[in-house]
């Protein structure tokens, strides 16, 4: 069928070379557009897309042809110039309207972008059809004169498939017309976007009353303030307005009125500009701690002083964190009634104590972030576990990356549990549990022990679902990057004390631990010389056999070690003692020799004062201190030394002699104890 193509009138291939018999052979067709590739107008494209050929272009016989086959082509293809044909897309005013501003920094909504894009592309159309009089009289049947009411029909019949908005009515569609070639682009927006419709509140003066208004601390609804800013306008003639405009201002004003209403925290976090941050790359680069108040429930009975007791259910407990963003890894915890300053120390300790238990010994982060609380008495403990410890701005709480984390275990692992309390206050109601039935089965709620075990096996089910990556992501952390932590330092800041102090007895130190009465002492010579001191201890509750003995003012640190229990008779012996027994007695026979030299050091020093000190002789404290018999100091030193020399050495004959006996009784004490020799008794 005959068609416009590019408002040429054009017959297609197949119509020339397909009919019986054809216009012109498939060959014959072949050699004329190859000689003749004007009159082509388009490529064949498939079966859906054929060639087409100028009708007027066409040699006369061929045309003949057609007629003869077909009829006229000019009648088959109906009008040239529709409306719909002559719409192109115009993108000028496509980026017109997406770059035009209706007021400050206010762009057109995308859809009224779209909307007046398409009514220009519509109205270039109506007036090229109105301007063009060859295309007018042919749309129109030939008249010359424009009929407004045939080319609104025209519009109309565009208005769905097209989505435009122009005017229905013929008259207004020419008003329309007039006004866009005047005014262009601009002319086809809405008179409310352009501010036509004044708004009541445009005086300096009256934005200034309103802004204040709203951002006063009371924290006004809508209609109160109209109800305040109508009073003042009233007085001066102004215009009054509705809540309904406070609404729209509120919303406009919203930056500047904000910290008023809801103080310069919540602006911070609400308003202010965010900072994009990546996660720490590595385990150690950064860690971060924050209470948590776990949603898991848990029953308690408490009796009052005249023996009443009563029973709650709605009780929760509370966990500190200290999380490693890095994997996600929950390094170290701590859980308690309510966050405290020792409920945060317990959780470092457990941090640093963790790392022990992954790489084989106490290390450090590089940085530490925590919140503001209790800052003043936590800050010398979070400085010594981390290279730079970094406090977050107070109430900034999109610095807290460990809240989201709260959220993840509180739907993973809290609510599939029958006593979760749900989400927070600010929750959908629809997403919390259901209340009347949490009432019913409080009764099987954990206690506080059970609520506690709850909360370990969660966290340890963090550990165990990412231990593996984290330990190998350490194993390739630089060297320079691994930081440890000393015993001294790790039990001084982050060991617990019982709360007295202790003075050292020929048992070491007796300190008691939970109710339980335990002995530690120092193989350090310098420790037994302090006996004058009160001692405060540090331990690790979860390790006791080595603590940190720490004078008031923490001037003086010792580590201790559990006293090694000797079994009095020997049969009990096992291996190992024998070993710790003798590492004792070497202690105390090297003390001793140290004595012995101090004593030695002491005499040369005071005989020496006497002999360069004339005027000293004859006194009586030369009779006490310094022999008579005017010997030379190394001949004294000599005679007076070598007794006490000759003592010790048998002292240490005896205490070697002894062992050796005392292995050898051991010895056969065990060989009793492996060969029956009654097997060999009595043979005949």
């Amino acid at each position: 069928m005959p068609e416009y193509y590019n408002n040429i009138l054009c017959v297609s291939k197949p119509e020339l070379t397909d009919g019986n018999p054809p216009v012109m052979t498939a060959h014959a067709y072949d050699s004329y557009v190859r000689r003749h590739p004007h009159v082509r107008l388009r490529m064949g494209k498939g079966k859906g897309t054929p060639a087409l050929l100028s009708w007027e272009l066409l040699r006369e016989d061929l045309k003949r042809r057609y007629r003869a086959a077909y009829g006229d082509p000019r009648a088959a293809a109906g009008p040239c110039y529709t409306l719909k044909k002559l719409i192109e897309p115009d993108y000028k005013a496509g980026a017109f309207y997406a770059t035009h501003l209706i007021a400050a920094n206010t762009n057109l909504p995308a859809e009224k972008q779209r909307e007046y894009a398409t009514n220009a592309s519509v109205l270039n159309a109506v007036i090229r059809m109105a301007n063009e009089g060859r295309a007018l009289r042919k749309a129109l049947g030939g008249s010359k004169k424009v009929s407004w009411t045939a080319i609104s029909e025209q519009v109309n019949a565009l208005r769905d498939e097209l989505k435009h908005s122009l005017p229905a009515n013929a008259l207004r569609l020419s008003h329309k017309v007039a006004q866009y070639k005047t005014g262009g682009y601009a002319s086809l927006v809405s008179g409310k976007f352009l501010n036509k419709n004044a708004g009541k509140v445009v005086d300096p003066q009256q934005e200034s009353i309103m802004r204040q208004l709203l951002r006063k601390h009371n924290n006004f609804d809508n209609a109160q303030i109209a109800s305040v800013y109508n009073s003042v306008a009233a007085g001066l003639g102004w215009d009054s307005i509705t809540s309904g405009t406070v609404a729209n201002l509120r919303e406009r004003w919203g930056l500047e009125t904000y910290s008023g209403r809801h103080g310069e925290s919540a602006w911070d976090n609400s308003k202010a500009m965010l900072v994009k941050r990546t996660l720490p790359t590595q385990p150690l680069y950064y860690w971060t701690a924050d209470g948590w108040e776990v949603e898991l429930l848990y029953q308690k009975t408490d009796t009052d002083a005249s023996g009443n007791s009563r029973t709650t259910y709605h009780n929760r407990l509370t966990v500190v964190v200290v999380l490693d963003p890095s994997h996600q890894y929950p390094v170290g915890y701590a859980i308690g009634e309510r966050e405290n300053p020792e409920l945060i120390k317990a959780a470092m300790r457990n941090a640093i104590q963790h790392t022990a238990e992954l790489f084989g010994r106490h290390y450090k982060t590089l940085q530490l972030q925590t919140d503001n609380y209790s800052k003043k008495k936590l800050t010398p403990i979070y400085e010594a576990i981390s290279g730079i410890y970094t406090p977050a701005r107070v109430h900034n709480a999109k610095a807290k990356v460990v809240e989201p984390y709260f959220k993840k275990l509180n739907k993973k692992y809290c609510q599939m549990q029958p006593n979760w309390a749900g989400f927070g206050i600010t929750a959908k109601k629809t997403s919390q549990p259901n209340a009347q039935y949490l009432n019913k089965i409080h009764g099987s709620f954990p206690d506080e022990a059970g609520c506690r075990r709850q909360i370990i096996a969660m966290i340890e089910a963090e550990r165990a679902e990412c231990r593996t990556a984290y330990v190998a992501a350490f194993e390739a952390l630089p060297e320079e990057d691994k930081h440890t932590m000393e015993f001294n330092e790790y039990m001084y800041l982050l060991g617990d004390t019982t709360g007295f102090t202790n003075r050292l007895s020929a048992a070491g130190l007796v300190v008691t631990i939970d109710g339980v009465k335990r002995e530690y002492d120092s193989f350090d010579a310098a420790f037994r010389r302090h006996a004058d001191v009160d001692w405060v201890v540090k331990y690790d509750p979860t390790d006791c056999s080595r603590v940190l003995a720490c004078s008031t003012d923490g001037r003086l640190r010792f580590e201790l070690e559990e006293k090694y229990v000797q079994p009095m008779a020997l049969r009990d012996r096992k291996p190992g003692d024998s070993a710790q027994l003798k590492r004792i007695g070497s202690f105390n026979r090297q003390l001793k020799s140290e004595i012995m030299e101090n004593m030695q050091q002491d005499y040369n020093t005071v005989a020496e004062l006497f002999e360069t000190h004339p005027q000293l002789e004859g006194t009586l404290a030369k009779l006490i201190l310094v022999d008579s018999n005017g010997q030379h100091k190394d001949n004294r030193n000599a005679a007076r030394l070598g007794a006490a020399r000759k003592e010790l050495a048998r002292q240490n004959k005896q205490i070697e002699t002894a062992q050796e006996r005392t292995w050898a009784q051991e010895q056969e004490a065990w060989l009793d104890s492996k060969v029956d020799f009654t097997k060999f008794l009595n043979q005949s």
